[in-house]
């Protein structure tokens, strides 16, 4: 009787550790875009790296990125299944410069459509989730 109690007990410990395990899986695990993210853009300028914070909620994208030099810029943009679009509006002097994005979302890679990013140039870019 005893050791039918203590076989109970123990199954019962090692049912409660597999529930745990399963249900918290790896952090790294994250639906969409939401997340910390390196960009970089290569033009005819040559490459340049940003640093992101997407946040994602139903269809919209917002977040930051953080184009050095202490500008760190508001994301506006939208996601449809594997595609996202995003603007950064880049203050200037002649007027304020949007930068737009378009890309395909791809695990933790975020590969973008060629386009003309403002005094950058034309060229494409990468994302790299962090």
């Amino acid at each position: 009787m005893m050791w039918r109690r203590a076989i109970t007990a123990t199954a019962g410990v090692l049912v409660a550790a597999v529930v745990l395990v399963v249900d918290h899986g790896p952090v790294r695990a994250q639906a969409g875009v939401t997340g910390d993210w390196d960009i970089e853009l290569t033009t005819q300028t040559g490459v340049t790296t940003w640093q992101a914070r997407f946040e994602q909620e139903a269809d919209q994208l917002g977040g930051e990125i953080d184009l050095g030099d202490n500008e760190v810029l508001s994301v506006d943009g939208t996601i449809e299944g594997s595609t996202l679009q995003f603007v950064i509006i880049v203050p200037d002097l002649d007027g304020d410069q949007p930068i737009n994005f378009e890309g395909e979302l791809a695990g933790d890679t975020i590969t973008g459509a060629e386009g003309k990013f403002s005094w950058y140039g034309t060229g494409v870019w990468v994302a790299s989730r962090k």
